[in-house]
């Protein structure tokens, strides 16, 4: 009788697998400010108590930052305390009645997409005996000058205006933008567009790339995202990412057509997915337009369509590259950089000179006339600028703009206004085409007086 094999020994059990540490959110531009301004007042070894004046900037925005660097300041034993005083000049004063014997004296500002502060910081002990003039010792004594870049969250809390008391109707204020990086994406944007897609009161901002649409809320969090890549190829594609992109609505939808495939989708929003409603055999130029694209150009043809497609806009020269329309009002951006302006689209149009792809019309000041929004003409301006200009009547181009200033670096092909808090005025997107590939959605909107 032959022997059984021996059983086969029992592999030992492997160890738990280690869980992988959840990922850490990345700090906000305000945090990163906050430890970059304290890493530079521990370094001259202050004497506490020390007192922190913060001017600049929106309240808001100041008492955030207050709050993250006198916690920092905190957690080094240096005993913070945040002063409140008329100037940089009553905080001396003010900090040695309470006591402090350091004082930071810090500027915040938004500026260039930078979330910026500056400043300097001293001991506050004065020697009254040292002659006629009294003198301060001669440390700590340093200058602060940090910079980081501004995100979503900075940029909401410096456009927050302090409350005011009730008073008459008057002019809308002096359009000051600030600018900050949304977000950023894995490709050049195609298109843009804004519309409330999940009912909130908010605008979401819908991009279109070559291969995909993506949909981001006011925060410049990802929301949703669709690959386009089951569409078939189209016959005569582009070689620069283009396409058209609209929010529809009753209910909300997503009208996206990229140039590189032979038909679009329109796209509803639910779930955190976006799911496909039904085939787009020609581009949506907005919610009440439709058009053609040129066939492996990078422009839309000549003709425009109106509501469901029996009115024509007349007047339309030649091909375009953008079209926007706001308030009854329809702008087409010529490749050449002219555009032609419909007051009314049973107007008569104007011919403009002087405008960038990256234009849009939208209400920025929130007095019921939109403002015409426009990049530079020139094909690689260093840097671009972006330029808002009104449109009561005749030739926006030919006054001052209300407002113009340096765009980051990056191509900045579209412009799209969304409204991301719910007010009345809107707020500027700008998509910027990097040189290496990818893309920037960049935030501008009203900065508090």
């Amino acid at each position: 009788m032959a022997a059984l094999p021996a059983p086969a020994a029992k592999p030992p059990t492997p160890p738990p697998a280690a869980q992988a540490a959840p990922s850490t959110p990345e700090a906000s531009a305000l945090e990163r400010l906050a430890q970059a301004v304290a890493s530079d007042v521990r370094e001259v070894k202050p004497e506490p108590p020390v007192a922190l004046f913060l001017s600049g900037g929106a309240p808001e925005l100041r008492r955030a930052f207050g709050t993250l660097l006198a916690s920092r300041l905190a957690s080094a034993g240096l005993a913070p305390v945040v002063l409140e005083a008329p100037s940089p000049e009553a905080a001396e004063a003010r900090a040695r009645e309470q006591g402090a014997r350091t004082l930071a004296r810090i500027t915040l500002g938004v500026e260039a997409g930078e979330l910026r502060a500056h400043g300097d910081v001293f001991g506050t002990w004065v020697n009254f005996w040292s002659g006629r003039a009294a003198t301060r010792a001669p440390s700590p004594a340093a200058a602060i000058a940090r910079s980081v870049e501004a995100d979503a969250a900075a940029l909401a809390l410096a456009a927050v205006e302090p409350p005011r008391t009730p008073a008459p109707p008057e002019e809308p204020r002096p359009l000051r933008l600030l600018g900050a990086v949304l977000t950023r994406l894995p490709a050049p944007p195609a298109a843009l567009a804004a519309g409330d897609l999940d009912g909130d009161g908010k605008d979401e901002v819908a991009v279109l790339t070559e291969r995909s649409v993506l949909v981001f809320a006011a925060d410049g969090r990802l929301v949703a995202e669709r690959s386009l890549e089951v569409l078939p190829p189209s016959p005569a594609p582009t070689r620069e990412p283009f396409g058209s992109l609209a929010i529809l609505s009753g209910p909300p939808r997503i009208a996206a057509f990229s140039t590189r495939f032979a038909h679009g989708e329109v796209l509803s929003l639910e779930g955190g997915s976006l799911r496909g409603v039904s085939r787009l055999e020609a581009p949506i130029l907005g919610p009440e337009a439709r058009g053609a694209f040129v066939p492996g150009q990078t422009a839309f043809a000549p003709e425009v369509r109106l509501g469901n497609g029996e009115q024509r806009l007349a007047g339309v020269p030649t091909r375009f590259t953008t079209f926007s329309a706001a308030n009854s009002r329809v702008l087409l951006v010529h490749p050449e950089g002219s555009a032609t302006f419909f007051p009314r689209p049973s107007a008569a149009p104007l011919q403009l000179s002087g405008l960038g792809a990256g234009s849009a019309l939208g209400d920025l000041d929130g007095d019921g006339t939109p403002e015409l929004i426009t990049t530079s003409p020139e094909l690689q301006p260093s840097p671009d600028v972006l330029r808002v200009f009104k449109t009561n009547g005749g030739d926006p181009t030919i006054h001052e703009p209300l407002w113009q200033g340096p765009l980051p670096s990056g191509r900045a092909l579209q412009v799209v206004t969304a409204n991301l808090d719910g007010d009345k005025r809107r707020e500027v997107v700008v998509g910027l085409t990097l040189p290496d590939g990818t893309g920037v959605l960049f935030l501008l909107r009203q900065g508090a007086p």
